[in-house]
This record gives C-alpha cells, sequence and structure tokens, in this order.
C-alpha cells in the first residue's frame, strides 16, 4: 500500500511539473532527467517534513515550492507580458502565444535576455524594468518591420 501512495504522489507532481514546464515553455521541458531529480527532491522534502511532524497543508506547501524552485517565471512569460501588456491594441489577442514563440527564437531578442541574465528568478532583481523597456522598444521595432 506505501509504494501505491508513494508513486501517486509522485505522479501528481511530475504531472504538475511537467505541465508547468510545457506549459511556460521552459527549456527544461523535455529533460527526463531534470524532472526526475525535480519530483524525487520535492517528494523527499514532503515525507521530511511529515516525518517531522508537519501538517500536510505545510509539506506540500514545502514540496510544490522545492519542485519549482527557480522556475517561477521563464522567458516565455517575461516576453508574453510585455506582449500583453503593451501591444494589444498591434496585435490580436489570438496571436500573443504563437507571436511570443516567434520571439523567442529571434537573436535580438534572446540577447536581451541573455544580457540581462533572464531565467526563472529574474522578477526579483533590479534589472527587470530597464530590461522590460528595452525588449518593448525591440519588439515594437520588429513589429514595425512586419509592417503592422
Amino acid at each position: 500500500m506505501k509504494h501505491i501512495v508513494e508513486s501517486r504522489e509522485m505522479d501528481d507532481y511530475r504531472v504538475y511539473l511537467q505541465g508547468h514546464l510545457r506549459d511556460h515553455h521552459f527549456p527544461q521541458r523535455n529533460n527526463q532527467k531534470f524532472i526526475d531529480q525535480r519530483v524525487d527532491a520535492a517528494y523527499d522534502k514532503f515525507i521530511t517534513l511529515r516525518l517531522e511532524g508537519k501538517s500536510v497543508h505545510i509539506a506540500q506547501e514545502m514540496a510544490m515550492r522545492t519542485l519549482l524552485d527557480g522556475l517561477y517565471v521563464s522567458r516565455y512569460d517575461v516576453i508574453y507580458n510585455v506582449v500583453e501588456e503593451n501591444l494589444w491594441l498591434r496585435l490580436p489577442q489570438q496571436y500573443w502565444p504563437d507571436f511570443t514563440v516567434h520571439l523567442l527564437r529571434l537573436k535580438p531578442v534572446k540577447d536581451i535576455l541573455d544580457r540581462y541574465e533572464v531565467n526563472g528568478d529574474f522578477l526579483s532583481r533590479e534589472t527587470h524594468k530597464p530590461m522590460l523597456t528595452e525588449l518593448l522598444g525591440t519588439i515594437s521595432d520588429i513589429l514595425d518591420g512586419y509592417e503592422l
């Protein structure tokens, strides 16, 4: 019985993480080793906290923090946010997801994201606002080139 519970809980973590990585276009979305390590770490955190007497709710919250550590905001999320908040008059909403994926492949956008070292914990840094301004300018220039 213990193995069944363990397997179900680990499967829940796995499904959640895979969905999160996929939906937010994280590069680790196809890295099975990364996913396995995160799932194991989250499950270990849950079990350790339960053995220490923590409530299920607290143990689950801390396990999820372990599962998603450094994966709170993706490069896709950053670009999508710029498009959604600043370019909604220039581009119909149904195009935002595909256009965001397209932008992520363009060298000028990649260069900005690399220079500001955008990763899963980027929003906590002071360089967030200047980078958004630079991205908006670059994306606007790209759209101007498409004559939209």
